[in-house]
C-alpha cells in the first residue's frame, strides 16, 4: 500500500528519519521547504542535548534544558510528523523499515541517524553497575544515585569508609573530563553545606584513562592544563590504568589496584546503534557504516548514513571525524539538503565539515578550546565561549533563557538547584 502524504498526494517522495537527534533533527529543518512528507522516528518524544548531561546529572541544569519535545520543534514544519516507536529492521532493498511498536513504514528516502549505545568493552560488570552518560535517563539516574549515596552515608557513617562518597570516572575525554570536573564542584561546594555532618575531604574522586594523557584529540598546552585544573579541584587522575572488574560497591583496575567506590562514571566509549548489525554489511572499529563522500551508503545512493553511527572520513584532511554534536548537526543538514536537491533533479555534493574547534568544560572559570589550525584558549576566555557556543546549539530559545538562568544563578550563588532526588517508582508520600 502506498504511503499516503498529509495532504493526499501519493506523488510526494517520502522520506524517512531514524533517529531525533543533532543529526536527524538536521536533516529534518533543512527538508522543510522541499516537496517531500518527512517522517520522523525516535524511540523517545523528544530530543536530548547529550554535550550537557553531565551538568544535568550534577544539578546544574534542569531536564527541561536538555531535553525538548521533537513534536513541539516541528509545530511550524507541516510536512514532518513524529513518531515515538523502535525499529526493528531495515529492508533496504524492499525500502521498508519495520518498527517493534508501530506499522511499517515505506521510504523513498532513508536517513539513518540512529546514535550509538555505550561500548563496555567486554569490562566485568560493567553494564551492571556503571553508570553511563549518554541518555536523558542515564543522567536522572547517576543524579539520583549520587543523592542516594551522601543520604546513606549522612546517616550511616560507616558507608564513608566504605567508599560510600567515592566516584570513579573512566575515560580522559571531554566526557570524563567534564564530569569529573562537576563532580568535584557538586562535592566541593553544595553537598558540603548540604551534608555538615560528612567531611567532603573524605570523598575522592578519581579519574581513570588507560592512555598516558588526558584529551589525546587535545595540543599538549591543553593536556596539561587540564590536568592541572582537575587536580585543582581535588580530582585524583590515574593514567595508564585500565578498569578489569565493576562490582557495586569495589572498582579493581588491571594493575591490581582496588578502588573502594560506590560510583563508578562510564565516558570511555561508544558504539552503532545495534540495529546496524542487522543490514549485512561490513562495519568499521566501533561498528559504524562506512559511507560515501556524499553520506550515502554503498550501492544505496537512496539512504544517507549520518551522527554517531556513521563513519565519516573528511575529505579534506582524510582523517574520521568524531563522534561530536557539530559532525552530527552538520552531516544530518547536508544529508537533508542533498534529499532536496535529489528530489530537484539535482546531484548531491561531497560533505564537507566545518571544523569550528573543539571545546570541554572542567569547571566554573575553566575550559579548553582548540580552534581549527592549531590555536588554543584556556580558562576563563574558554568558559565563556563554551557557554555562548552551546546555547546557540540549544533546540529552541526557551531552552537557551533555561540555561542561562540556570548558569546565572549558580555562577553567583553558586547553588545547583537542580540537585534533588525524584524517584518516579516511589508512589505517593504518607505524612
Amino acid at each position: 500500500m502506498p504511503h499516503r502524504s498529509h495532504n493526499g498526494n501519493t506523488a510526494r517522495k517520502q522520506v524517512l528519519i531514524l533517529g531525533g537527534g543533532f543529526a536527524g533533527v538536521g536533516a529534518a529543518r533543512r527538508l522543510k521547504k522541499a516537496d517531500v512528507d518527512v517522517t520522523l522516528v525516535d524511540a523517545r518524544d523528544y530530543h536530548s542535548f547529550q554535550p550537557m548531561l553531565y551538568q544535568l546529572a550534577t544539578g546544574l541544569v534542569d531536564t527541561a534544558v536538555v531535553a525538548h519535545s521533537l513534536r513541539d520543534l516541528f509545530e511550524d514544519q507541516p510536512n514532518v510528523t513524529v513518531h515515538q516507536a523502535h525499529a526493528s529492521a531495515i529492508a533496504l532493498d524492499a525500502h521498508t523499515v519495520t518498527f517493534e511498536d508501530m506499522d511499517p513504514v515505506r521510504f523513498d528516502y532513508l536517513v539513518l541517524a540512529l546514535g550509538a549505545v555505550v561500548e563496555f568493552f567486554g569490562v566485568e560488570g560493567a553494564d551492571r553497575h556503571a553508570f553511563p552518560l549518554y541518555t536523558i535517563e542515564d543522567a536522572v539516574r547517576l543524579r539520583n544515585h549520587l543523592m542516594t549515596s551522601w543520604e546513606n552515608a549522612d546517616t550511616h557513617q560507616a558507608l564513608v569508609e566504605d567508599g560510600a562518597l567515592n566516584v570513579v570516572v573512566v575515560g580522559g575525554g571531554p566526557t570524563g573530563i567534564e564530569t569529573a570536573g562537576a563532580v568535584a564542584e557538586l562535592f566541593h561546594g553544595d553537598f558540603e553545606e548540604d551534608f555538615r555532618g560528612l567531611d567532603v575531604d573524605h570523598a575522592r574522586i578519581i579519574l581513570v584513562e588507560a592512555g598516558p594523557e588526558l584529551f589525546p584529540m587535545f595540543a599538549s598546552d591543553i593536556r596539561a592544563y587540564a590536568q592541572e585544573a582537575l587536580e585543582e579541584r581535588g580530582v585524583e587522575v590515574m593514567l595508564g590504568e585500565i578498569v578489569e572488574k565493576v562490582e557495586p560497591t569495589r572498582v579493581t583496575l588491571k594493575s591490581g589496584k582496588v578502588l573502594p567506590a560506590h560510583t563508578l562514571v562510564w565516558g570511555a566509549g561508544l558504539r552503532a546503534n545495534p540495529i546496524v548489525e542487522s543490514l549485512g554489511i561490513e562495519l568499521q572499529r566501533g561498528k559504524r557504516i562506512a559511507v560515501e563522500p556524499e553520506l550515502t551508503l554503498e550501492g544505496h545512493p537512496e539512504v544517507f548514513v549520518v551522527g554517531d553511527v556513521a563513519w565519516i572520513t573528511d575529505t579534506k584532511t582524510d582523517q574520521v571525524l568524531p563522534q561530536l554534536g557539530s559532525v552530527a548537526l552538520q552531516a544530518g543538514a547536508h544529508a537533508g539538503e542533498s534529499i532536496a536537491r535529489l528530489v530537484e533533479g539535482k546531484d548531491c555534493e561531497p560533505f564537507a565539515y566545518h571544523d569550528k574547534g573543539t571545546m570541554a568544560a572542567i569547571g566554573r572559570g575553566s575550559a579548553v578550546v582548540q580552534l581549527h589550525g592549531g590555536r588554543t584558549i584556556k580558562g576563563n576566555a574558554a568558559w565563556l565561549a563554551w557557554g555562548a557556543v552551546h546555547l546557540t546549539l540549544l533546540s529552541a530559545g526557551e531552552d537557551r533563557a533555561k540555561a542561562m538562568i540556570d548558569w546565572t544563578w549558580a555562577g553567583f550563588t553558586h547553588d545547583r538547584p537542580g540537585r534533588i532526588h525524584v524517584d518516579a517508582g516511589a508512589g505517593r508520600d504518607t505524612p
